[in-house]
Parts: C-alpha cells; structure tokens; sequence
C-alpha cells in the first residue's frame, strides 16, 4: 500500500510517494487532482496536515482514503525525520513517514453530505463572527479617542444594540449630533427599519448636553461612518447564517445534540460538523480533537497536567462558552463544576474544561447512539448527584448487548505507548 503525503499550497501541491520515493508537484485544480490520481496507485492512502480544502475534498469525493495530520505533529516529524532543513518537498516526506510510523496521530477524514453542508456553513458563521468581533474593536477605539462620550453614555454593551451602532453612521460626532433633529433620525431610522427608542432619545440628549467636541476631521468621522455600516452588515449576515444553520440542524437527525444542556445552534453545529467530517474511534479521539481532554507529563516524581493545544482552537473556545451555559442548566453541572472549585481548589477554568470534557463525552455518545440526552440516564437516582454507568457504552442503553471493555485504537508496545503520553524523553509529546 502507497502512502503519499501532501504539503499543501494555494496555487502549487507537493507530494512524496513513499512506493516510488519520488517528489512531484501538481497544479491546484482539477486537472492536477487527476494527475495525482494517475501517479499513483489506486490503494494509495493520502495523508494531508490538518485543512480541509479542495484536494481533500475531491479525494473523499473519489472514494479515496484521506487522513488529516495537525500541524503540530507535522512541525514534529520535520525535525525527527530531517536535519532541520525546511522545504516543501521535506514537509511531504515527513508526512508521509509519520503516518507509516505513527498512524495514531492521523484523523481520518470521511465525506459526508450534510457535513460539508455543515461545515460550509459554520465557515461563513466563524467568518462574520471574526469580522464583527475585529469591527467592534475598530470602532471601540476610534470613539474612545474622538467620541470617549459616546461609549460612557451608551453603556458597556452598546455595541450589541443595532440602534446604538446606526446612530454613528447618521452622526459620528458631537457636531453632528447636535446639527441633526430628534425628528430627521427618527426618520432614518424608520427607512432601515430600526426603532428610535425613548431611551435612544434619552442617551442623545444626555449627550448633546454633556459631549466635548474633540475636532474629528472629516476622514475620521467618515471611517467611524463607515466601520459602523460594515459592522451593522456583518451582523446582519451573521443571524441570517444562523437562522440557515438552525433551520438545517433542525431538519437533521442530528437535531438530538440540541438537547444538550448548554448547546446552542453554533456550538450543536460545531459538535456534529466534527463528528460528520472525522472517523473517530472511541469518544476520546472526540475530546482529543475538541480540546477538552487535558496533556499529561511524567517523569519520576514530576508529573503536570496542562491544556491541549494540538486540537480544533475555535472549537475548543466554543466548547468553553458551553460549559459555563450548562452550569447553569442542569443540576449535577453546577454541582460538578462546585466540586472542582470548592472541594478540590481548581480554578474556574480548570472546572470548566472538566465539565466541557464529560459534556462532549456524552456529545458523542448521543451523535453516535442518535439518541437525545437523558439525564436520569446520567444519574444514578434524583437525589444522588453521582454519574451512573459510563453513559457512553451501550449497555445503559437498554434493548442493546453488553459492550466489550473498551481497548486502544491500535495494539503498541509499552515504550511506544510512554512515548505517546509523552513521558520518555527526547519523544514526540502529543
């Protein structure tokens, strides 16, 4: 069986045959593509660092076996199987070389309709996400050097309330705020169908009263203008794409991650995305992959627990939001999270990712059974706030077989076991 790695580019791909040891480059577009296929044996199994483009996408789409490498584990094998030197046609080779020794470190990526419709969707949320956050603090820090009143006036959370953002592209500034009659906004803010509240009103008047006018010049009162129109557009976009991402889970028999306490439509999408575009093989591959499950170093008498950083980070962040909302939700969640903080003395953080971690636990149980979560399931009684059976394994499932103990995703030798947990010396740490 041929393994070929592939070190991915905009308009060039290298790849490395470890078959024919050979280096070859192909165009990024179809006719490349196919030439790839051509080159190389039909078992070949193709290895990409951790991105889903189009490539990967017309591999799965031929039937072809696809794994994903992080970018981490990459980074790794370049100085194991180099001498430090950096190329493309290197980075390929070591790809293809950590996949034959190490296997364990690749994903498998799998093609999957509503996947791809998935993650097309979630790109465009994480998209206008980003763009509103960059926006937000743009023009954040423009009033505060030109317009400092207009953010004390208006509240901390102002930048939430569309109203209190389209106000700026009418009047950027104290000089135009006072030329401008409570009547003619009125009038604006009718015609983009935006209330002009009593209270707007009443945070207009205060700052008519109590504005200093800074002398903004004409350039910076049009950037205001317009850095305010870009982020009332970018919002917009981003709860039009919500509502689209809301209205496809919904329909889909994966709407059951929904009953999820602390899941919303962008984490319940990011959850399943995941799961719909990776083959994972047991539930800790799942909390690998999120982040949530923590790195564990060990040497004598040392031992230190740490954050994950090799996994999805936008995913994890996500992850982190969920917890402190199901916290609040269920019962045993807050208890848990109490125990963390006041009986073991972690920090809320740390609580947090713990709590995040069983969460997703019980994520992949519920995406892989297709079952809705069931709290008595989890818990052993009502008054007992205890986990129950692993809620994970199919026999708390009543109707189903006994589940075999579950075993290692591949059978490896107790060093290269150590080596994996990182805790030999000079190893690749995961």
């Amino acid at each position: 069986m041929d393994i070929v790695g592939i070190d991915w580019s905009w308009n060039f791909h290298t790849c490395y045959s470890i078959e024919q040891d050979k280096v070859f480059k192909i165009k990024d577009g179809i006719a490349g593509y196919e030439k790839l296929l051509k080159m190389v044996s039909e078992d070949a199994v193709f290895v990409i660092e951790e991105s889903f483009n189009r490539l990967g996408d017309f591999l799965l789409s031929r039937g072809k076996e696809v794994y994903l490498l992080p970018p981490k584990r990459s980074k790794e094998a370049r100085g194991y199987h180099s001498n430090g030197v950096k190329t493309d046609s290197t980075d390929a080779r070591c790809i293809a070389l950590t996949y034959k020794e190490h296997p364990e470190y690749c994903i498998k990526a799998t093609h999957d309709e509503l996947g791809m419709l998935f993650r097309e969707l979630l790109r465009h949320y994480r998209y206008y996400t980003d763009m509103s956050s960059r926006l937000k603090n743009k023009l954040q820090n423009e009033l505060h050097n030109y317009f400092p009143e207009y953010a004390r006036v208006m509240g901390n959370s102002w930048t939430d309330c569309d109203g209190r953002i389209f106000l700026l592209t009418i009047c950027p500034d104290v000089t135009e705020l006072r030329k401008i009659s409570d009547k003619e906004i009125n009038r604006h803010f009718k015609a983009n169908h935006l209330r002009y509240t009593s209270s707007l009103k009443r945070k207009v008047k205060e700052l008519r009263e109590k504005a200093i006018d800074w002398g903004m010049s004409k350039y910076t009162r049009d950037m205001i203008a317009n850095v305010a129109t870009q982020l009332l557009e970018a919002k917009r976009e981003k709860k039009k794409i919500t509502k689209e991402m809301e209205k496809e889970l919904r329909k889909s028999k994966y709407n059951i991650i929904l009953t999820l306490p602390g899941v919303g439509v962008a984490t319940g999408m990011a959850l399943v995305t995941a799961f719909l575009t990776h083959e994972f093989k047991n539930y800790r591959d799942f909390q690998k992959y999120c982040g949530t499950m923590p790195i564990v170093s060990q040497s004598g008498n040392f031992r230190m627990c740490r954050m994950r950083k090799n996994c999805d980070k936008k995913l994890r962040g996500i992850l982190h939001m969920m917890a402190i909302n199901a916290k609040k939700c269920g019962a045993w969640m807050k208890g848990y999270y109490d125990k963390k903080t006041n009986k073991e003395g972690k920090k809320p953080s740390l609580a947090l990712r713990a709590l995040a971690n069983i969460l997703v636990k019980i994520a992949f149980a519920m995406l892989r059974n297709l079952k809705a979560y069931d709290e008595e399931l989890f818990l052993s009684s009502r008054g007992n706030k205890s986990p129950r059976l692993n809620y994970t394994t199919r026999n708390s499932i009543p109707g189903t077989k006994k589940m075999k103990k579950e075993k290692l995703s591949l059978p490896v030798s107790v060093a290269q076991t150590n080596c994996h947990l990182g805790t030999v010396s000079g190893s690749l740490s995961p």
